[in-house]
């Protein structure tokens, strides 16, 4: 039966995104908002069909007029279309380079605006940096989960430091957000998707402009404990 259910619920993701592709490229094309509201409908209804349901915990804490640097941890494919549902502005992620060379994922994901970045070239990726605080002075908030990579073991791990140089050159707030539950739906190295519940708790954002880049390490640890406290394992 699961992997009856897994073979029906990827069948759904595909034939939404099949879907929604040629209609977000056009929504972007007219006004990211109608292009944020067409991704939503589509991650909520294919959500729905396979059983899951996201709860969002601690928007009250959000200043959503402003832009902001969103960070917390990385559990498995659905963490993008999870905050697609559970942020109400249109956000831009940076990832892995390979990941938009994915099939229907990748189109979507460029035609998003998502930034790739190239972890093998150094200079490559200080200029994604550059990149993506640019737009975050504009008025775009971005999202990135500093771990670099999905989780194999439903933990936490350590976060690096790319993101918060952004942040700090920028001046953006830092709001750490929390998944709970996304691992046991959908594991690292396993194809098989379950239902369940998706919890996405956001914390209270985090001062760039109480740190240097002195005290780096600092904001670093005070923005992973503050995902680690909200995390239930």
């Amino acid at each position: 039966m699961k992997t009856l259910f897994s073979l029906y619920a990827w069948l759904v993701w595909i034939l939404h995104l099949l879907v929604a592709l040629p209609v977000l490229v056009l929504a972007l094309a007219i006004d990211p908002a109608l292009g944020l509201r067409v991704v939503q409908a589509t991650a909520r209804s294919a959500f729905f069909l396979c059983g899951i349901r996201i709860r969002v915990i601690g928007t009250e804490r959000v200043d959503w007029s402003r832009a902001h640097v969103f960070m917390g941890n990385h559990q498995n494919l659905l963490d993008p279309f999870v905050l697609v549902v559970a942020i109400p502005h249109h956000m831009v992620g940076i990832e892995k380079r390979e990941n938009q060379r994915l099939p229907l994922y990748g189109a979507a994901s460029r035609a998003w605006g998502n930034i790739p970045i190239d972890r093998e070239d150094p200079e490559a990726a200080r200029a994604t940096i550059a990149e993506a605080t640019d737009r975050l002075r504009r008025g775009t908030s971005i999202v990135i989960l500093p771990e670099g990579t999905r989780t194999k073991d439903g933990r936490i791990g350590p976060f690096k430091k790319g993101g918060f140089h952004m942040a700090l050159g920028a001046g953006a707030d830092i709001v750490p957000f929390t998944f709970n539950g996304a691992y046991q739906l959908l594991r690292n190295g396993d194809w098989r998707l379950r239902p369940g519940t998706i919890e996405v708790v956001f914390g209270e954002a985090i001062a760039t402009e109480d740190y240097t880049r002195e005290t780096l390490d600092d904001l670093v640890e005070a923005v992973r404990g503050a995902v680690c406290s909200e995390f239930k394992g």
